[in-house]
Formats: structure tokens, C-alpha cells, sequence
């Protein structure tokens, strides 16, 4: 047999087999997207979820205890009109609210990477912050938030206040 047609014969088995690892390696690579796609859904599916879940139980908190309603309500009207054990319940049930909107938000950054997509998150916290309660209790405290979050309430604070201002003038 002539060395030339061998190593003829085994270049073009070397070239298919390089095309063959071509394709399963294609075909691994189109599976691996696939299941990180998947992955991906069911994580946003679970922060979903975990959302509705949070504000779900803070609503059922409310649903459950008038008293505990009808505090938030006063609070929300005047922090300084609380009486001292008032303050401590209301500064806990902010507290619950807003760590609940932070996970929330910080869900949303994490699955997103997309803090201007958070309209939903900032609807929930401008119904708190607008009112006086609210306010005057971020003025005596000062919240554990993580630093993205914090400078989002600011964003929202200071929305507020310029929206107030627009209005009075």
C-alpha cells in the first residue's frame, strides 16, 4: 500500500472526527443554554413568588389584627402622636414592611440587574412613604438596608418631596 494514500485515509478520518466532535460538541453547548434558560425561569418564578408571599403575609397580619391596623393607620398619620410602646409596635411593623419591599427590590436587581424595572416595588413604597408617619419615623431611624436599596428610598423620598413642592406652587 502506498504511505501517501494512508496518510490520505487517515487525514480524512482525523477531519470527520473532528467534524463528529464539532457537532456533539454544538449539540452539548445548545443543551447547557437550554437548562440555564430554564434554570433562570424558575428562578424568577421563585422571587415572584416570594414576593407575593411576603406582602401576602404582612396583609394578613393586618387582616387578622385590627388593633394592629388601626395603630399603622395612626402612625402613618403622626409617628410623634404615638405613645412610647405605640412608636416601638409601629417602628416593628414599618420595619417588617420595609424589609419586605427591600427583599423585594433587591430581587428584582438580582434577577433583573434592572433597578429602573422596578415600578411595581416603587408604587408599594411611595404608598408608604408619602405619608408624614412614615417620614418623620426615617428621620428618628435609621433602617439596616443594604446601600442600593437605602439609595433607592432616598430617590423616592426626594420624588416626593419634589412632587409636593410642584404641587404647592
Amino acid at each position: 500500500m502506498n504511505w501517501i494514500a494512508v496518510g490520505a485515509i487517515a487525514e480524512s478520518v482525523g477531519v470527520a472526527a473532528i467534524f463528529v466532535s464539532l457537532i456533539y460538541v454544538a449539540i452539548q453547548i445548545r443543551q447547557n443554554t437550554d437548562q440555564i434558560a430554564l434554570s433562570v425561569e424558575a428562578y424568577e418564578l421563585a422571587a415572584f413568588e416570594r414576593n407575593i408571599e411576603s406582602g401576602n403575609g404582612i396583609r394578613e397580619l393586618m387582616i387578622l389584627n385590627p388593633e394592629l391596623t388601626e395603630l399603622f393607620l395612626r402612625g402613618m398619620q403622626s409617628f410623634k402622636g404615638l405613645d412610647t410602646v405605640e412608636k416601638f409596635r409601629f417602628g416593628l411593623l414599618l420595619r417588617n414592611m420595609l424589609s419586605s419591599i427591600q427583599g423585594a427590590y433587591i430581587r428584582q436587581l438580582s434577577v433583573r440587574h434592572d433597578a429602573e424595572n422596578a415600578e411595581g416595588i416603587g408604587g408599594v413604597i411611595d404608598s408608604i412613604l408619602i405619608n408624614p408617619g412614615a417620614q418623620e419615623w426615617l428621620e428618628k431611624n435609621t433602617p439596616d438596608w443594604r446601600p442600593e436599596f437605602r439609595a433607592y428610598v432616598e430617590e423616592r423620598l426626594a420624588a416626593i418631596e419634589r412632587h409636593a413642592e410642584n404641587s404647592s406652587a
